[in-house]
């Protein structure tokens, strides 16, 4: 894959945390060809991708996989009876009762596949190959530009699904796999648990297709959505990391720039231009 890429969105988005690219091992073969780390005493796939925001390397099955929602999410086992009818979570209180229980199940999308196992790491460090899924945590503002990007070659996300469970495995990995779509989740209670995440995170996934037209959105919509003090900070990263014939900073042009105001305030502006 393209490292210079993941460079630029590095350098176009504040982050904190790496994006992380998931890759699933289909087979046995896949499994043991994988040379990323294995952690035998179990670990929650949520802890993994967090992990591996941080620069970690991990491959997973069922076998050390600590959590079962997500190893039903990701088809490394069959679902529980109890899952597909709901009643886990209305015994739980998660759910007024059994129907609504019953639908939120129903609507979960978990991977059809029977897989081996997955591969975590940070996608800078997916070299020959490319992994299937972006699972990104990150800021709302992150969030809001990656959203515009996607916007800007694709129109608007028309299929946001969300109930705050089953975040990193089901809503930001199974579903955007297999609908081939860019999801937005609030995480959940049980991955803000585990992994620690800030409050001011979300979750963000998509297939890995979409990640080459997202780096071009954020580019081509720096000038029109970033505010000047943004484009200094990108114009500072984009020069440290040698990338500063990728985009023209442009400041004083915003879309909104002169967009709010009364028809006398904008008049005044009109004239103090034409001055």
């Amino acid at each position: 894959m393209e490292n210079k890429s993941c460079v630029l969105i590095e350098s176009l988005l504040s982050f904190s945390r790496k994006p992380v690219g998931v890759k699933f091992l289909l087979t046995e073969n896949d499994y043991e060809k994988s040379t990323s780390f294995e952690h035998k005493n179990g670990m929650p796939y949520c802890t993994a991708i967090k992990n591996a925001s941080k620069g970690s390397h991990y491959k997973m099955n069922m076998e050390n996989s600590s959590c079962v929602a997500a190893s039903r999410a990701l088809g490394f086992t069959e679902i529980s009876e109890e899952s597909l009818s709901g009643s886990r979570h209305e015994q739980l209180g998660v759910y007024k009762n059994l129907c609504i229980s019953r639908s939120v199940a129903k609507d979960m999308v978990y991977c059809q596949h029977r897989c081996a196992g997955v591969e975590i790491k940070p996608l800078d460090a997916y070299q020959e190959d490319e992994p299937d899924v972006v699972v990104l945590v990150t800021s709302p503002y992150n969030a809001m530009r990656i959203v515009q990007s996607y916007a800007y070659h694709f129109g608007q996300l028309k299929n946001i699904k969300m109930a705050g469970m089953c975040a990193i495995c089901q809503e930001c990995t199974s579903y955007p796999y297999e609908t081939n779509s860019l999801n937005i989740s609030m995480l959940c209670s049980g991955t803000r648990c585990v992994g620690q995440w800030s409050e001011n995170e979300l979750g963000i996934g998509f297939p890995y297709h979409y990640f080459e037209p997202i780096v071009d959105g954020l580019i081509q919509t720096t000038n029109p959505m970033e505010d000047n003090k943004n484009k200094k900070k990108i114009a500072r990263r984009l020069s440290d990391n040698g990338l500063v014939s990728s985009l023209e900073i442009k400041p004083n042009d915003n879309y909104y720039r002169g967009a709010y105001g009364t028809p006398k305030q904008k008049e005044k502006e009109k004239q103090r231009d034409v001055e």
